[in-house]
């Protein structure tokens, strides 16, 4: 079935309910057939059920559940790239499933070092919930506004299995194996990679070093290519062990 992003929700759950612009329009252009059902995901949880009337615009049908994907809760702390490489970035992270995107102060970071504008914030939700909405995602990652350092990330996800992104080191997947964790934490650094003394501060707590490929990868690509991996992985131990 369908969904679409409300940014307000309606003043009531059922009966005939005229759309915002931008969503009768968008309708219109998916040539809905008539009756046609979808839901309508609410901009504080949950969904109300919808139905296209092409003449009256559309009928709400009242509460409904928010379909459940076998996804892996993934956090991607991630040094902020240069420009618009940053809208890049958050499309890629929800096509992969991340479940929160955190700016990451480091000392090579270039870009990033203070929190994202209003406008530039609104702008990178909305890439998300369009991106979420053409890949059949339900629910849109949360970007984090300011930007943390590694301590505050790590204090701030304790359940998680916390992986640095580091180019030669053993692959991600062979990490994924040997701890079969349910919840990943991933670390991504600017282009000129982590500095000796953060890489210092990975080993002082144990946090494991993983690698995608024999290539250099940009910000905006090796993120959403690890949760990418973590998903497929993810995705088959949920197969085999349903």
């Amino acid at each position: 079935m369908r969904f679409f992003f409300l940014q307000e929700a309606p003043p009531f759950f059922e009966g005939s309910w005229q759309p915002p612009k931008e969503l009768s329009q968008h309708l219109r252009a998916l040539r809905f057939s008539e009756k046609e059902e979808f839901l309508l995901l609410l901009p504080q949880g949950g969904a109300v059920g919808g139905q296209w009337n092409s003449a009256e615009g559309l009928t709400l049908l009242g509460l409904r559940e928010i379909p459940r994907l076998p996804l892996m809760p993934i956090t991607l702390a991630t040094a902020w790239p240069k420009g618009n490489h940053a809208e890049d970035l958050v499309r890629r992270a929800a096509e992969a499933g991340v479940e929160r995107i955190i700016p990451l102060l480091c000392e090579h970071s270039v870009s990033g070092k203070d929190s994202i504008p209003l406008g530039k914030m609104r702008r990178l939700e909305k890439i998300a919930r369009e991106t979420c909405q053409q890949c059949g995602r339900p629910v849109a990652p949360i970007i984090q506004k300011t930007p943390q350092s590694l301590k505050d990330v790590l204090e701030g996800h304790p359940k998680a299995h916390p992986v640095a992104l580091t180019p030669g080191a053993w692959p991600l997947m062979m990490e994924l194996g040997l701890h079969s964790p349910k919840e990943v934490l991933l670390f991504v650094g600017p282009e000129a990679g982590f500095s000796a003394e953060e890489e210092d501060w990975f080993q002082s707590r144990n946090i494991a070093k993983a690698g995608l490929l024999p290539t250099v990868l940009r910000i905006e690509s090796a993120g959403p290519l690890a949760a990418g991996l973590c998903q497929h992985w993810f995705f088959q131990l949920s197969e085999a062990n349903p």
